[in-house]
């Protein structure tokens, strides 16, 4: 082979390589331009892939299409707020915390309003307003700030705030509930009302009550200058809680713990104490043989005598009990003969170990020493002879 043809062959195939490389470099060249000028993708599983167009683009939109786009100085953000995509901020409400919302007490009871039939109507309404100021309050309340609410007499004030510290639990709320009121003596010029309330106490914050109580209070009430009814003293509010004792009797125990029996815990801690007379237990639960009942009063929240007589009640030696309800019936609103509280009231003058006994009515041949008055149109006053007593 002649030397210029090989020069020739080696002078062709180095063109041909250097018009390669040169390519390579072009290709090379624009690739990576396009990777510099296209958005990062996040390499993450749960980020969606994004669509391909038809002809292989990718379809990214411009910066200003985008949420993150740039927000102008001129845009206020604020706090909590999100901007939009238009620019307008959008604010996010604080999620309310419900746990640390206050709870509040249940509502205040209905006042109590006597029967139509009711002897005394106005008295009664009074005493019983007086036994709802003192037990419906809220946990910043004072004895004196209630008080003040029946009676605007300082003394009686001072001495009724004395008293009603019986039931004012300090930092607690307090809802009563009237359940009844009941004469418990009656004068031109004074008179007493037995108040029976339910009271529920519970702690500040909270909805529910810890502790409920019902006791029996003798509210009394004195004539005023111009003739209606004034408050004039809380006798009593009740008394004090007594916890049942392990020694409790057979006998007092089926007494207390009788469904048929229904009884204000007033009564209970009398019956717990061992004021009242085992005779009187007996002659309780006799009468719950024939029908339910619900009880006033044993010894606590009655007068001590016999009202506006140096007489000592039979209630106070635990040998009475006040009965104003049976069978779901009031006495006061069962005052027919046909009624089956009359028939009670005869079944019980009949008996031999009853020693008075007091109803709306008058029974001529009756046993026991019976009578009636305008007091006793709202109950019946069972008295007994004391435990022992000869019959006859």
């Amino acid at each position: 082979m002649k030397r210029s043809s090989v020069f020739r062959q080696l002078l062709a195939l180095a063109g041909a390589a250097l018009f390669f490389a040169s390519s390579v470099l072009l290709v090379y060249e624009r690739v990576i331009t396009a990777d510099a000028d296209a958005p990062a993708i996040p390499v993450d599983s749960d980020v969606p892939a994004i669509p391909v167009e038809g002809d292989g683009a990718v379809d990214v939109p411009a910066p200003n299409e985008t949420d993150g786009a740039d927000i102008g100085a001129d845009v206020e953000v604020a706090e909590g707020g999100v901007p939009s995509a238009d620019g307008v901020t959008t604010t996010t409400e604080p999620v309310e915390d419900v746990s640390a919302a206050p709870v509040a007490p249940p509502p205040f009871p209905d006042q109590f309003e006597p029967s139509p039939n009711e002897v005394q109507a106005d008295a009664k309404r009074l005493g019983a307003v007086v036994a709802y100021q003192i037990t419906n309050y809220g946990p910043d309340s004072s004895e004196i700030e209630l008080a003040a609410g029946v009676t605007a007499d300082p003394a009686r004030a001072e001495a009724l705030a004395s008293e009603a510290a019986t039931v004012h639990h300090p930092g607690m709320w307090s809802r009563g509930t009237i359940e009844y009121a009941q004469l418990g003596g009656h004068r031109d010029d004074r008179i007493s009302i037995m108040v029976v309330v339910h009271q529920e106490l519970g702690g500040e914050g909270t909805a529910d009550a810890e502790r409920a109580e019902t006791r029996t209070m003798d509210v009394r009430l004195v004539r005023g200058a111009s003739g209606s009814w004034e408050f004039e003293e809380l006798a009593s509010a009740g008394g004090q809680p007594v916890a049942r004792p392990a020694d409790l009797s057979p006998l007092a125990a089926s007494v207390v713990d009788d469904p048929r029996i229904d009884l204000p815990d007033s009564a209970i801690w009398d019956i717990y104490s061992g004021y009242t007379d085992n005779a009187l237990l007996e002659a309780m639960l006799d009468i719950a043989e024939r029908t339910p009942y619900s009880v006033i009063v044993v010894k606590t929240g009655h007068p001590h005598n016999v009202f506006g007589t140096d007489r000592v009640s039979n209630h106070t030696v635990g040998r009475a009990v006040d009965i104003h309800e049976v069978d779901s019936e009031l006495v006061i609103d069962s005052h027919d003969a046909t009624s089956s509280i009359y028939a009670l009231s005869e079944w019980l003058v009949s008996r031999h170990d009853i020693r008075e006994f007091g109803s709306p009515w008058l029974f001529d041949d009756a046993v026991a020493h019976n009578f009636t008055d305008e007091v006793h149109h709202d109950h019946l006053h069972v008295g007994v002879f004391p435990e022992g007593h000869a019959a006859g």
